[in-house]
């Protein structure tokens, strides 16, 4: 499958190939819909506008929803080390530093955060994802 550049179309394709393969396990966190705008993007015009309703790594899409209950921005390195090195602990700390901004429910959205990453399936999927980004 190779890699592909963090969040680019062809990298967020490749994710939903690597999801298709973990059909089964308990992926999808609906409930939330979360928008996110990343800054400083190494690619397009520099910035990008995602949201989600299925959690952190899965099911990003591109554009904001109108109905979002959170919003964040974050800039392209630190979204980077929060997919790539998710834990409680980095989004702990970038919301401390500033460079995760959240509006909204901060208690929903770490809640949803920490959902994902304690959820087995998830984090079997999220190590395929880290194997084919660059």
């Amino acid at each position: 499958m190779g890699t592909h550049l963090f969040l680019t179309e062809e990298w967020r394709n490749a994710v939903r190939t690597v999801k298709e393969r973990h059909e089964g396990g308990r992926l999808d966190t609906p409930g939330l819909v979360v928008n996110a705008t990343i800054t400083d993007v190494p690619f397009g015009d520099g910035s990008l506008r995602l949201h989600s309703e299925h959690g952190p790594v899965i099911g990003w899409e591109t554009g904001h929803a109108d109905h979002a209950d959170v919003a964040f921005e974050v800039d392209y390195a630190t979204a980077r080390q929060l997919v790539l090195d998710e834990s409680f602990d980095v989004l702990e700390q970038a919301i401390g530093a500033g460079a995760l901004r959240i509006e909204g429910d901060r208690a929903a959205f770490r809640d949803w955060w920490r959902a994902r990453i304690a959820n087995p399936d998830a984090v079997r999927l999220d190590a395929d994802v880290r194997s084919i980004t660059s």
